[in-house]
């Protein structure tokens, strides 16, 4: 998904072939953050508007149980 033109392709190899950690701990990487859905972010932001609403569309227009929901 970060690769999205040849330029940011570029980019991105040019990081993972460059990587020089003295502790040789961490490994080479392309990308140093990780994605989120829209779901996600609902998730997180669902007692926050505008986020209720699009929780309950993704979540077929009602809530889920809210033990799971906010107890997992």
């Amino acid at each position: 998904m970060g690769a999205q033109t040849d330029n940011r392709l570029v980019q991105f190899q040019k990081r993972f072939a460059e990587w020089d950690d003295p502790t040789g701990s961490t490994p080479a990487y392309h990308y140093g953050t990780h994605y989120s859905s829209a779901m996600i972010v609902a998730s997180y932001l669902v007692r926050t508007e505008p986020f209720t609403q699009v929780f309950l569309r993704l979540q077929g227009g009602h809530f889920d149980l809210a033990d799971r929901m906010f107890h997992s």
